[in-house]
């Protein structure tokens, strides 16, 4: 305590609460790190498993849907899918790093790198668990990130057709599958073929049959 004068009195603390309070908070210190870095463990293999399940779902389930998007649908969902991969892969290596530390050596040859390497090892607590905390927002992040990239499909717009989709039987027996294109030519219809993308004109007369198809 501090008197009038301003000098300060020490005496022993009378008080056992406050005595056991602080033998606790010794004892709460001498593990923290290693409990710290157990629970980090845990999380970063939950945090990997849910991001590797909800990212092989979500694709797995809109990659159709997605694909028949405008350009500007593709381009949100393709950012969405860019956001999980990077807000993903943040998660997993800040929460390798809260689990197992970064691998390095450190050379102590004086006074004052000893008191460096000390004054690090007390401040590795709170890195630690700053490291785990960062983890644990960018996965939350990442699932509604994932979450966005697989219910926009369902929201956006999809791109018009160019044209209907028709499967061609020809005289020769082949068939042409894909869209067919406006043209003014006389007896000649123009196909652009759903598997390269090449455009065939096609004379009426070697058609066999026509059917409208909703995809190739």
């Amino acid at each position: 305590m501090t008197d009038a004068a301003g000098v300060v009195h020490l005496h022993p603390a009378n008080d056992p609460y406050l005595a056991e309070a602080a033998e606790a908070w010794r004892t709460a210190q001498l593990d923290q790190l290693t409990r710290l870095r157990a629970a980090a463990e845990k999380w970063t293999a939950g945090i990997a498993s849910l991001l590797g399940l909800l990212g092989v779902l979500g694709v797995g389930l809109e990659a159709d849907r997605a694909a028949g998007l405008t350009n500007a649908g593709k381009t949100a969902v393709a950012a969405s899918m860019a956001g999980v991969v990077l807000l993903g892969g943040f998660a997993v290596v800040q929460g390798y790093r809260a689990a197992y530390g970064w691998p390095r050596t450190r050379a102590v040859v004086s006074d004052d790198e000893l008191a460096g390497w000390y004054s690090s090892l007390r401040a590795l607590p709170s890195a630690t668990a700053a490291r785990l905390r960062g983890a644990v927002i960018a996965a939350g992040a990442a699932l509604t990130a994932i979450t966005a990239a697989t219910v926009l499909p369902w929201l956006l717009a999809p791109a018009e057709p160019s044209g209907p989709v028709v499967r061609v039987a020809l005289t020769d027996r082949s068939v042409v599958c894909g869209t067919v294109l406006s043209s003014t030519a006389a007896g000649r219809i123009f196909v652009r073929r759903a598997d390269s993308g090449a455009v065939r004109a096609i004379p009426v007369s070697a058609v066999v049959r026509l059917s409208a198809v909703e995809k190739c």
